[in-house]
């Protein structure tokens, strides 16, 4: 294989590993919570976009690349969302966090900040800034360029 190919495919790889990891190590942090990382950011967007609907929820998952229905319907029976009537036409059905949801929320913003602060002494500002904008080519013109923008990641 090609030295220029092999740096390509170690990449891919890379993204893939680090993914994992970060994932590995976020479920760490939220295991005494009893949440998993797609629950957390459930949460943490409907903290910040309730009352939403389902498909407006699933625009904003980084998580999940379907509807996330099956996930939604589990947080329900948890009892950590519920479905509320839209105001103005009762046909809708939207999505909030419940007390229980909003008690996790506080205790997923420890949890993360946590953990920033482990990732915060292996890397720099300066380094967190060039990778984030070197893996954001990535998503250049895809649907989740506009999911990191719609979640204020990125400004259009």
């Amino acid at each position: 294989m090609e030295k220029r190919y092999k740096e390509t495919e170690k990449f891919r790889y890379l993204i893939l590993a680090v993914q994992r990891q970060g994932n590995k190590i976020l479920k760490s942090y939220l295991k005494d919570i009893g949440i998993t990382p797609s629950q957390a950011e459930v949460i943490s967007i409907l903290k910040n976009k309730q009352p939403i609907t389902l498909k407006d929820l699933g625009h904003l998952l980084i998580c999940e690349d379907s509807s996330p229905s099956r996930l939604v319907e589990r947080m329900v029976k948890d009892r950590l969302i519920e479905r509320v009537k839209d105001e103005n036409d009762s046909r809708f059905v939207r999505l909030a966090l419940t007390p229980l949801g909003d008690e996790k929320y506080t205790l997923i913003m420890r949890a993360e900040a946590d953990m920033y602060k482990v990732l915060e002494q292996l890397y720099t500002i300066a380094e967190f800034e060039e990778t984030n904008k070197m893996l954001g080519k990535l998503l250049l013109n895809t649907s989740l360029e506009q999911t990191m923008i719609d979640r204020g990641f990125w400004e259009d």
